[in-house]
């Protein structure tokens, strides 16, 4: 089994991921040679046949050498739904535990998450889960959860443009808490570097780095964040990994510390599926 402490720092996302893909397929296993060793699934995506697809990827790898994270997804009406879903990942994958279990966000509970991570404590306890996470609520329901329930894992929106979980003190209690912050989106699904902002290009030109080395070498090495990223070429995955093999000068992290976007800074975040404002995952897709 692979401790929480022990996750590579580049995750492998599976947003539009196809196993049986040769290309995917081959650029999973490439990812896997390199010791990227976290698997994040979501049923919600593809209506599961991402998942099943993903079945004689984690066989091939062996069980006992990937960290898996699955999401609790739509819709929780009552407490057997939580232990029916995490039991269909089980069945789909063939596993009798995973290593991760958490809610994909708030809104897909109907149940106080009081209720639906105390539902969660026990499926822990039954060694169905190892670890519990949270993905996209709120610093009030974060503390609300983990003052109930301890928290192993927060996912949430992290980026060089996109810095609200940090703004709002997510990342801060994360840290003192003991809570592994894993970034997803964190290049925008390389939309940040296409912009070509001033200190991206003075930083790669420096550091012989492309822009995105730059942010993920940051992001992990300064911010002490890990990353979730969704690559289908080898010649990227190398880049990415390459990112952790340099270190930037202390003023060069700072200035990327203090880099804002008012673009992103002005978006209002709907916390609390009112309709006022965007849901936070939707954060980095709301511009090119």
């Amino acid at each position: 089994m692979i401790d929480k402490k022990e996750i590579f720092p580049i995750g492998m996302g599976t947003w539009k991921i196809n196993y049986q893909n040769n290309d995917d397929k081959k650029a999973l296993l490439y990812s896997y040679s390199l010791g990227q060793n976290y698997l994040s699934l979501y049923m919600l995506y593809e209506n599961g046949n991402i998942v099943k697809s993903l079945k004689s990827f984690i066989e091939k790898c062996g069980r006992e050498n990937l960290f898996i994270s699955v999401n609790i997804e739509p819709t929780i009406n009552e407490k057997s739904d939580i232990e029916n879903q995490l039991n269909e990942y089980l069945k789909i994958l063939n596993l009798d535990y995973v290593d991760n279990l958490q809610l994909h966000s708030p809104k897909f509970t109907k149940l106080t998450l009081i209720d639906t991570y105390t539902e969660m404590a026990r499926l822990r306890k039954t060694g169905k889960t190892r670890y519990l996470g949270i993905s996209n609520c709120s610093l009030q329901e974060l503390k609300e959860i983990n003052a109930n329930v301890k928290l192993d894992f927060f996912e949430g929106v992290y980026n060089l443009e996109c810095k609200i979980n940090e703004s709002i003190g997510i990342l801060d209690y994360c840290k003192k808490n003991n809570i592994e912050f894993v970034a997803y989106q964190p290049l925008r699904r390389n939309r940040t570097h296409l912009r070509n902002y001033d200190l991206l290009v003075e930083l790669s030109r420096k550091y012989n780095k492309s822009q995105n080395q730059i942010i993920l070498n940051w992001i992990i090495k300064e911010k002490n964040i890990k990353v979730l990223i969704k690559s289908t070429n080898c010649n990227r995955i190398d880049e990415n990994i390459e990112s952790l093999n340099f270190k930037m000068e202390k003023d060069d992290y700072k200035r990327l510390n203090d880099f804002k976007n008012e673009e992103f800074e002005n978006i209002k975040i709907d916390w609390n599926n009112t309709g006022d404002g965007i849901s936070i995952d939707q954060l980095p897709n709301q511009f090119e």
